[in-house]
């Protein structure tokens, strides 16, 4: 039994189109890129710190000098890798201060 080609273009039409509807479909972006001034604001710094983070190659960056962007994932783990860690307080000079100056606040 032998299938003339236009029997088998229109066996497979509903498959092709299928396909093409995928394939055309908006693909969601999951990383999206920031320009460094939207990135600055994000990171609550100026554009001039993260230029310099791009250059120092702790930031990685896409584009030409003017219209560098970065990854919202980048951009989260520069900030973190920043981020200071301020321990309990544990000595006892600055403890003695922080009394002090606790104690001048309530009689001031």
């Amino acid at each position: 039994m032998t299938r003339s080609p236009k029997e088998i273009a229109d066996a497979i039409a509903p498959h092709v189109a299928a396909i093409v509807a995928v394939l055309a479909a908006p693909q969601p972006v999951s990383d999206p890129l920031l320009p460094l001034a939207d990135a600055a604001r994000e990171a609550a710094t100026s554009v001039r710190v993260l230029r310099d983070a791009v250059r120092a190659r702790e930031l990685p960056a896409f584009g030409r000098e003017r219209d560098r962007s970065v990854r919202r994932s980048d951009l989260e783990r520069w900030i973190e890798s920043r981020r200071v860690v301020h321990a309990a307080i544990d000595d006892d000079d600055i403890e003695r201060r922080v009394r002090r100056i606790g104690a001048q606040r309530k009689a001031g």
